[in-house]
């Protein structure tokens, strides 16, 4: 979806901080990069400026750091119209997307889409089979149960659960990849790319920037961040991580580096029945909100990829760890509840993350 600009800023110090704490808090942001108060940048030839926009159901702040503003500008523009057309193509909000069309018609007949769209199916599909199904994004009939279940506030019975689930199965969908076509096994069966979409969306916009000449750069949106180079003090960025317990607050910081990371979590979406919240991660298998693990966060090459296996792993619950290092090229953090100590999470991070992750939590645990 479209939106205006929420503001223009080219002053990096504290106000920066407040204002991506508030448009990330406010739209369910989970990553955000971290500059801190009085950071020195009296030796750098670049000039910041940031754009922040309402954006595939979140807030998407882009940061360009260039020594021409207009550069920078020209880019950031440019990055959040790759951002809308991507959202106009796979949103399954917007009837006329092709994502939309899929749903309405692939049972009965082969849809074909564009090459952006197909490009994330095959990688979700792949996503899938590694991940045993964890990531399915044939889970769209789940989604639509629990979203009316949460109207009509009243659970989903056993019944409605078992009908659902026998239409979510990443192998009823069919791909053609000599004509792009999309095909669904069964009526009744839709996609959603909640899961990976937004995390491609940040790739394009990453690979915009190259095209304008920008190469450092910030994409956030909100679980789904992409650091273009260095900060333009030519440090590694720095990514906060919030505290899945306590939101407002940040739990740990990780480095990174030309590199995707994205956050999946259910402490900012859920849905209320009865007055008690569900998460919206649902098990593709049994239907039911995953939420044996708090959150789960992984630094891949792309953000596409970091956006598919941070989902995956959340729907892993707690064997979230045990997914993620079986995985190559990627690195991962996993949050659980500590054992007898209510409100205390435990911290665990693949040995690759070792020496790039802070905690700035001193009552959590690391372990890894």
């Amino acid at each position: 979806m479209g939106g205006r600009d929420l503001t223009i800023l080219d002053d990096f110090g504290r106000s920066r901080r407040r204002f991506i704490t508030a448009i990330a808090g406010s739209a369910g942001g989970m990553l955000f990069g971290l500059v801190w108060p009085g950071t020195a940048r009296s030796n750098s030839t670049q000039r910041t400026l940031a754009l922040g926009r309402l954006l595939m159901g979140t807030v998407v702040e882009i940061e360009a750091n260039h020594p021409d503003l207009s550069i920078a500008r020209n880019a950031i523009e440019a990055s959040l119209q790759r951002m809308e057309d991507v959202d106009r193509l796979m949103s399954v909000f917007q009837s006329d997307s092709e994502i939309g069309l899929v749903n309405r018609a692939a049972a009965t007949r082969a849809i074909a889409v564009g090459q952006e769209t197909f490009t994330v199916l095959t990688e979700a599909q792949q996503i899938g089979r590694i991940s045993g199904g964890a990531l399915d994004v044939t889970v769209h009939p789940l989604v639509q149960l629990w979203q009316r279940a949460a109207m009509r506030d009243r659970l989903p019975s056993s019944q409605e659960v078992e009908a659902a689930v026998g239409l979510v199965s990443y192998d009823g969908l069919s791909l053609d990849p000599r004509y792009r076509r999309v095909r669904l096994q069964r009526a009744g069966m839709g996609i959603d790319l909640g899961g990976i979409a937004k995390g491609y969306a940040v790739d394009v916009a990453a690979e915009t920037f190259a095209h304008n000449g920008v190469r450092s750069g910030l994409i956030d949106a909100g679980g789904d961040l992409r650091a273009v180079g260095r900060n333009r003090d030519g440090a590694i960025w720095r990514v906060g991580l919030r505290h899945p317990l306590a939101p407002s607050r940040l739990l740990l910081a990780v480095l990174v580096e030309d590199e995707g990371v994205a956050t999946s979590g259910n402490y900012f979406r859920y849905v209320t029945i009865g007055g008690r919240q569900y998460g919206h991660l649902l098990h593709p298998q049994n239907g039911l909100p995953a939420n044996a693990a708090l959150s789960a966060t992984v630094v891949a090459g792309s953000a596409m990829r970091a956006d598919a296996l941070a989902t995956a792993a959340m729907i892993h619950g707690t064997d979230a760890m045990t997914f993620i290092r079986r995985l190559r090229g990627v690195e991962g953090i996993v949050v659980n509840p500590l054992a007898g100590r209510p409100g205390k999470v435990a911290v665990r991070i693949t040995p690759g993350l070792r020496g790039r992750v802070e905690l700035l939590d001193g009552s959590a645990e690391l372990e890894g």
